[in-house]
């Protein structure tokens, strides 16, 4: 009991500092940013966030599920390293189309008047992304905790600083924080690289079959991926079309202290996934019933921080982001709503990838994509940059209905029974 709580405490206060590094840098942005720049500054962040599914055929989601299934340690450190060149061979092509074509289309997708090298830097971040991902997951399920908490100490100082260098000192805007990250990206890539060798999945030979493997299980995933960075990330881009970059960087400032919800989903989710793979494995009633005590407890504590969250935003647009930006603050609890729908739909995703119906998500998505595209154009034509929450507040609300009603098809645990609490259920 008390490992699981120092695993726990520990997850949650270095799991929040990781992904919070943006919401951390968000009141110095602020104030040497204008609306604009941090809308196109946005706009970078959603497409490294959308080119990452399509760079790793999320591929790697296979790998963290055979952890727990593959016995023969040579035969998981092939179907490791075969995995890992899909992202290699697709990076290939598409940092040559990307430079071929990126003046043809650079009107298209908002990047006008800036210069293509900063797409092969998208491209390598998002590649990179990939393996660092990989690595912090197998941190999380081999239950290394004292180093995923160094690791993910240093990653934030060192972003941090460089953030706090180039923006600060060497005046560069949204450049010095495309920078900084592809900096930092670059470097914990190549840890990651060390560890993975360290384990010895690099010694696995590359195999088609295993290759065929991993992309027959992510290619639905692409399109359940692809839907998340949509519901989470197209709303800037129907802003900055339907009414102006000024408009999505102010969004964007209320969406990030919005997304501190995400942020603790993340955080529990890392504790969570293993807990939940362990007793998949093992499915006993007493399991079951584990399963929905943490799933119980994982809402509740979402929806009571997301209560918090609501005075803390004043808070932080009244004294600390500065009030060029303060219409963000009526994003906030409308962001926070749709990631504890988020966190609600995770619950249940881990069921379908844990028994490889991956396929589902695939499908859900076209439905979802189609959805928020529409409830985007809908929402911000007619009530502004508001529209845009409402939309991803009800999309993630569908999802989160969806895949609860197909998990719940295949498991069945006892939801609806009486249940206490008790410290050595953990």
């Amino acid at each position: 009991m008390l490992k699981f709580f120092k695993h726990f405490t520990l997850y949650t206060i270095v799991g929040f500092l990781n992904p919070a590094i943006n919401f951390f840098l968000t009141p110095l942005l602020s104030h040497h940013l204008l609306p604009a720049d941090y809308g196109l500054l946005s706009l970078f962040n959603t497409y490294i966030t959308l080119v990452i599914p399509l760079i790793s055929v999320v591929a790697y989601a296979l790998l963290s599920v055979e952890y727990y299934k593959e016995k023969d340690p040579a035969v998981y450190a092939s179907k490791f390293v075969s995995i890992q060149i899909i992202p290699v061979i697709n990076f290939i092509w598409m940092a040559i189309l990307g430079w071929s074509l990126f003046y043809q289309y650079a009107d298209v997708i908002e990047l006008r008047n800036v210069d293509r090298i900063w797409v092969v830097v998208i491209l390598l971040i998002s590649f990179s992304t990939v393996y660092v991902d990989t690595l912090f997951t197998f941190l999380v399920i081999q239950r290394k905790v004292g180093l995923y908490t160094v690791y993910c100490i240093v990653r934030v100082l060192l972003e941090a600083g460089l953030t706090i260098w180039f923006i600060v000192y060497r005046g560069m805007g949204w450049e010095g924080r495309i920078l900084s990250a592809f900096i930092i990206s670059i470097i914990f890539f190549l840890l990651a690289l060390l560890y993975f060798r360290k384990q010895g999945y690099f010694k696995g030979s590359i195999q088609w079959k295993y290759i065929r493997l991993g992309i027959m299980y992510g290619l639905p995933l692409i399109l359940h991926t692809v839907g998340k960075v949509v519901m989470n990330q197209s709303d800037r881009l129907f802003i900055t079309k339907l009414r102006d970059i000024e408009q999505a960087g102010i969004y964007s400032i209320g969406y990030t202290v919005g997304s501190v919800i995400m942020i603790v989903v993340n955080v529990f989710s890392n504790l969570l996934t293993p807990y939940m793979y362990e007793r998949l494995a093992n499915l006993t009633e007493k399991a079951k019933i584990q399963l929905v005590k943490m799933s119980y407890l994982f809402a509740g504590g979402t929806f009571t921080i997301l209560l918090l969250l609501i005075p803390v935003s004043e808070i932080l647009f009244t004294y600390f982001i500065d009030q060029k930006y303060r219409e963000g603050s009526r994003y906030v609890f409308w962001i926070g709503l749709s990631y504890f729908f988020w966190g609600c739909y995770l619950l249940f995703s881990g069921y379908i990838f844990y028994y490889n119906k991956t396929r589902l998500l695939g499908q859900m998505a076209i439905v979802t994509i189609g959805c928020n595209i529409l409830f985007n154009y809908i929402f911000i034509s007619r009530f502004g940059a508001i529209g845009a929450a409402y939309s991803t507040t009800l999309s993630f609300f569908i999802v989160f209905v969806i895949v609860a009603y197909r998990a719940n098809k295949m498991i069945s645990l006892p939801w609806f029974k009486k249940i206490t609490f008790s410290i050595k259920d953990f």
